[in-house]
């Protein structure tokens, strides 16, 4: 397979710009996607890679993350962190996106500037979601980028604050995540209620099973709707179908009152008339086709449970509220802080290209 991307020319912005964008995962694959197409311009080219890592996904996976975008139907090779930096050093392109694991956008970022001397890509970074409350290794991992991009104007005041005490010279750029808003009408009956499992959420098999027994009462007081268990792809199953197996093992439920899918969680929310997580930038998904969501708090609130980022949301609520179908909406206020402003309030593709001109200029360090 070839080591080089295919690139696109898009279409319309400042001037021809190359731009580079480097992922280490399917959810980062795309984001780059939906990045690059926001990186359009006359002349412009843009292609992506994947940097070999413990969690490069298939080429199945990528089509699917890229389907929909600039990038559908392009190659996209898989590259050890040393071809990274070569095909950087052979294509020059003006600016290379690094939305990678931090450790590797802080090798991949020191190793651009020190090999490639005379030449200085401008170095982006984008944030995962639900990245509040703000962390400093995320920060340090990134000393040597010119933009990191966030998805809230939260994440954007918080990194930006949590940047000038540590001394940061990177500008902090606000970017819409890639939710695939769907209009309702489109939906003809929403008869599942879907619950986003992750595999270190809740963290012991005790919590595990009483979410699995709380969604096995649902499915058997409301024989009308069908109760999805998502697990995440790549995950082989993991903890919660263990937790499911021993339930059914031990006679405390029906086999048959859980389906247990994976794949693209889009297609679960087609039907949803809620979603359930613990704490998951699954809700984001669900709250952006308008399927109202419920956040447990029953195993705690915080950064270990992924859901500290839905404080004062409206969306908090327990188990008892999954027995009796108790889903709810975020207040207008909550979403327009929290991943829901409106795309006019993004401004990270002008500070980019305001930090090219600076560059062009000899003036960033």
């Amino acid at each position: 397979m070839s080591l080089t991307p295919s690139w696109s020319r898009p279409g319309a912005r400042t001037g021809p710009i190359t731009v580079l964008a480097v992922a280490d995962s399917t959810e980062r694959v795309g984001l780059c996607a939906a990045m690059l197409d926001r990186l359009s311009g006359p002349g412009n080219a843009v292609g992506m890679t994947v940097v070999r890592s413990e969690s490069t996904p298939p080429p199945a996976r990528v089509r699917d993350a890229t389907e929909g975008t600039g990038q559908a139907g392009l190659r996209v090779p898989v590259l050890s962190p040393r071809q990274v930096r070569k095909l950087v050093w052979r294509r020059r392109p003006d600016t290379v996106v690094l939305n990678c694991a931090g450790p590797v956008v802080e090798a991949l970022s020191w190793s651009l500037r020190s090999v490639v001397r005379r030449y200085r890509p401008l170095v982006v970074s984008a944030l995962q979601p639900l990245a509040v409350p703000a962390v400093e290794g995320e920060w340090l991992h990134r000393s040597r980028v010119d933009l990191l991009v966030a998805h809230s104007h939260r994440e954007v005041a918080e990194y930006t604050t949590l940047g000038e005490k540590l001394g940061m010279r990177g500008e902090v750029g606000l970017a819409s995540l890639p939710l695939g808003l769907r209009d309702p009408a489109e939906v003809v009956r929403r008869d599942r209620v879907v619950y986003a499992a992750r595999p270190g959420v809740p963290h012991t098999e005790r919590g595990r099973q009483n979410v699995l027994l709380a969604l096995a009462t649902l499915a058997r007081n409301r024989p009308d709707l069908e109760v999805v268990v998502h697990l995440e792809q790549g995950t082989g199953g993991g903890p919660h179908l263990e937790a499911w197996r021993s339930l059914v093992a031990s006679g405390r439920v029906d086999g048959r009152a859980l389906l247990f899918r994976s794949g693209r969680l889009s297609a679960q929310l087609d039907r949803a008339r809620g979603l359930v997580a613990v704490g998951s930038a699954a809700v984001l998904e669900a709250l952006a086709r308008r399927v109202p969501s419920l956040v447990l708090t029953d195993f705690g609130v915080g950064a270990a449970q992924g859901n500290a980022v839905f404080e004062d949301s409206g969306l908090f609520g327990t188990l008892a509220d999954v027995r009796a179908t108790r889903f709810r909406r975020p207040s207008r206020e909550w979403g327009e802080r929290n991943h829901f402003h409106p795309p006019g309030h993004d401004d990270w593709v002008e500070r980019l290209h305001d930090l090219l001109e600076r560059g062009r200029r000899g003036e960033l360090s």
